[in-house]
């Protein structure tokens, strides 16, 4: 598999928008992942996006791009990955938030998590404790259980629904992502052009990051709280 043709693969899904679009409309990011499965003939590129999405639930979104694999772009979505420990919703029937930004009883992966941070470790973060929600929380997780949230190997080859055999070659969370949005393709991104010949050249070592801006406080201004503001 050449480069080019990776690259390639990688643009054409982003015409329909069928491709991780970090400011997002239907989905607030709290964190993001790629991990890329090689063997050089045969590669699989699967992106993790975990956040809210448009029925405010916290969701994992598995985007996958192969030449092994029947399907291509978004594959699932994966609810439950965070639940309240003491209550079925996050929302009363009012429509308001029912947790307490300052003491949280959870599930975080099956395990009991019960936390008290205090303001400053929001404001730390940029996160402004009032009008609390859902993607506010999540942020705030992404800072003490970043590695929880994320799917185990197992769990993304197990969502595949086939069985692709090929070794783990690369994984981050730090990269320099296109703003699809705005028309910027993979092909235009000195990450994803060393991705592709790192891929080509079976050599990790090929890959630069370039500017990271993978982190949910670049993407905010599409979040549900701000797309409200805009209505008003």
């Amino acid at each position: 598999m050449k480069a080019k043709e990776i690259l390639q693969e990688l643009d054409a899904y982003t015409e329909d928008y069928n491709f991780p679009i970090l400011d997002n409309y239907n989905v607030d990011l709290a964190q993001c992942r790629i991990t890329v499965f090689s063997d050089k003939e045969q590669w699989l590129i699967v992106f993790e996006i975990v956040g809210i999405d448009i029925n405010q639930e916290i969701t994992t979104n598995l985007y996958i791009y192969s030449n092994v694999t029947r399907q291509r772009g978004l594959l699932t979505g994966i609810d439950d990955i965070v639940t309240l420990e003491n209550k079925e919703n996050w929302y009363d029937d009012e429509g308001n938030f029912i947790v307490n930004p300052f003491h949280l009883e959870l599930i975080i992966r099956g395990k009991k998590v019960t936390l008290n941070p205090e303001k400053t470790e929001y404001i730390k973060l940029g996160i402004n404790t009032e009008a609390f929600n859902l993607t506010k929380l999540l942020r705030y997780l992404n800072s003490q259980y970043e590695e929880e949230l994320w799917l185990t190997i197992e769990s993304v080859k197990l969502e595949l629904g086939e069985s692709i055999e090929l070794p783990q070659f690369y994984q981050s969370s730090e990269w320099q992502h296109p703003d699809i949005s705005d028309g910027q393709k993979p092909s235009g991104s000195i990450f994803f052009q060393s991705l592709s010949q790192a891929i080509e050249s079976n050599n990790v070592d090929l890959i630069k990051s370039g500017e990271s801006n993978t982190h949910w406080s670049n993407w905010t201004w599409s979040d549900f709280e701000n797309q409200e503001e805009d209505m008003e």
